[in-house]
């Protein structure tokens, strides 16, 4: 790790704070994962197991509304020297799921993988490999993916606006199978901000990132947890809490229209002057004024955006709330 990020360190949780007592700290996310969790533990489980290192599995059940916490807690009381479990208030998303488990950590390298195993577990020690070459961050770039288009094409969206924003070009900013050193960790959980999105946050770092190819699997339950609204927002999200690019792009617009507009007033004003002839054209005019609208409000849109994120800043509220804390035995 470079000492020039150590530098600007700062306590930010009991755990994360102390020297760390593990090798390997598992974070992973759950909603409404009752059937899968208990296939998902078993497989996780074999494969830190083979790594021979002292590990800790943080589930983290961000407000499921079947029994995933009743099953978490057989989970735990099975193996609770492993084992660590968090139950959030209410659902606050996959992120702030992430970063409660992210405050909890023991170990001095931190894994992060979602609950749907369509990352196999297995693909792990691929990682850790490749992290071991001396990298701050190591992401699972996923092959061949078993998504549909409404899932890829977003994705691919965001992967480039977040990559023009924070100069990192990665190809999977969504991949949440990752490698991170602990002190990039600390690093993420001191930042304040109501929208924090992690794998943005890790390139806004700076930090040594590398890409690793990994399988692909189709969900476990057959089903995606990204619905096409929640795709949408996230996207929206992600763009106005990273990036100036949409303001920059309407300002732009806005200037060129503004640029066109005058040169087809002139034109037309000479073309009266010299010619003597009345231009008139209604529906031309009237078909301006709509594009001319229609910028006005997406530029609007997108200013309201910005607003609104100022406004959740200031509100300073919490970005989760645990209900409760297994803890490891």
């Amino acid at each position: 790790m470079n000492g020039s990020i150590l530098q600007y360190l700062q306590p930010v949780s009991a755990y994360i704070y102390q020297p760390p007592t593990l090798t390997y700290s598992v974070v992973i996310p759950l909603f409404n994962d009752a059937e899968i969790l208990p296939i998902l533990h078993q497989r996780v489980s074999a494969v830190m197991h083979l790594l021979n290192e002292p590990y800790e599995i943080i589930y983290v059940d961000d407000g499921s509304q079947d029994n995933t916490f009743a099953v978490l807690q057989n989970v735990y009381q099975q193996d609770s020297t492993h084992v660590k479990g968090i139950r959030l208030l209410r659902n606050f998303g996959q992120h702030p799921a992430v970063t409660a488990g992210f405050e909890q950590i023991e170990g001095k390298i931190v894994i992060t993988l979602d609950s749907d195993l369509q990352n196999p577990p297995e693909e792990i020690p691929k990682l850790l490999n490749k992290f071991a070459e001396g990298y701050d961050v190591v992401v699972g770039l996923r092959q061949i993916r078993q998504d549909s288009i409404l899932r890829t094409l977003p994705s691919k969206f965001v992967n480039w606006i977040i990559s023009k924003s924070t100069g990192v070009m990665l190809h999977d900013y969504g991949s949440m199978m990752r490698v991170y050193q602990r002190e990039v960790v600390q690093l993420l959980n001191q930042t304040e901000e109501s929208a924090k999105f992690i794998t943005a946050l890790t390139g806004w770092l700076g930090v040594k990132i590398v890409e690793v190819p990994v399988s692909h699997e189709a969900p476990a339950d057959g089903q995606s947890r990204y619905k096409i609204g929640r795709l949408i927002r996230m996207t929206i999200d992600i763009v106005t809490s990273y990036s100036l690019l949409p303001i920059q792009i309407v300002t732009a617009t806005g200037f060129l229209m503004a640029f066109l507009g005058i040169s087809t007033g002139l034109f037309l004003l000479a073309w009266r002057i010299i010619f003597n002839i009345n231009v008139t054209g209604l529906s031309s005019f009237v078909a301006l004024l709509l594009i001319l609208f229609g910028i006005q409000l997406a530029g609007l849109g997108i200013i309201g955006e910005y607003i609104g994120r100022i406004y959740i800043e200031v509100r300073k509220r919490p970005y989760y709330l645990i209900r409760t804390l297994l803890d490891r035995k």
